[in-house]
């Protein structure tokens, strides 16, 4: 597997990919893409918050063909990572992002200041909880009414929180 920063080219890729998918989204933050401008402005936000050392996307390839398989993002917090990810739809059930979080992991405790990788998911998307579990990450508890996940309800919803540690 390749991960890349993403490119201004890349906005037809996505688009076709996951990002107009509504099994991929059902549990992410962001609605469906109603079309390709959309998908743009999220490369333009995401290479804004790249230059700013805010937030770090990556684009998830396979290394034979060059598809996109997915993407990663690693927003900073106080003392680390929070981790966001997702995969399109023809690659879920092949273990591609438990491999992707364990790179991104890695990437993460080499710079000093982490302490600690963590991420949230919805306490009904089992396929991420197992991801990160896969990843070595520790599930932490409940988050109550912590995300709204648009694509199922405008109601906030309970999410498990994971999380990793920097190893002494």
């Amino acid at each position: 597997m390749l991960l890349r920063k993403p490119q201004a080219a890349d906005a037809p890729l996505m688009f076709s990919a996951y990002a107009q998918d509504p099994a991929v989204t059902r549990y992410l933050t962001w609605r469906p893409h109603a079309d390709i401008a959309e998908t743009r402005a999220v490369i333009d936000r995401f290479l804004a918050a790249w230059e700013k050392q805010e937030e770090f996307c990556w684009l998830l390839f396979t290394n034979n063909a060059g598809q996109l398989l997915g993407s990663i993002g690693a927003r900073t917090e106080d003392g680390g990572f929070n981790l966001g990810f997702l995969l399109a739809r023809s690659h879920w059930g092949r273990g591609y992002m438990p491999e992707a979080i364990t790179v991104v992991v890695d990437w993460a405790f080499t710079q000093p200041w982490v302490s600690r990788v963590w991420a949230a998911c919805d306490v009904e998307n089992h396929s991420s909880a197992r991801a990160l579990e896969k990843a070595g990450f520790s599930r932490e508890g409940v988050l109550p009414q912590f995300s709204v996940h648009l694509n199922i309800s405008s109601d906030p919803r309970d999410c498990y929180a994971y999380a990793l540690t920097r190893g002494v």
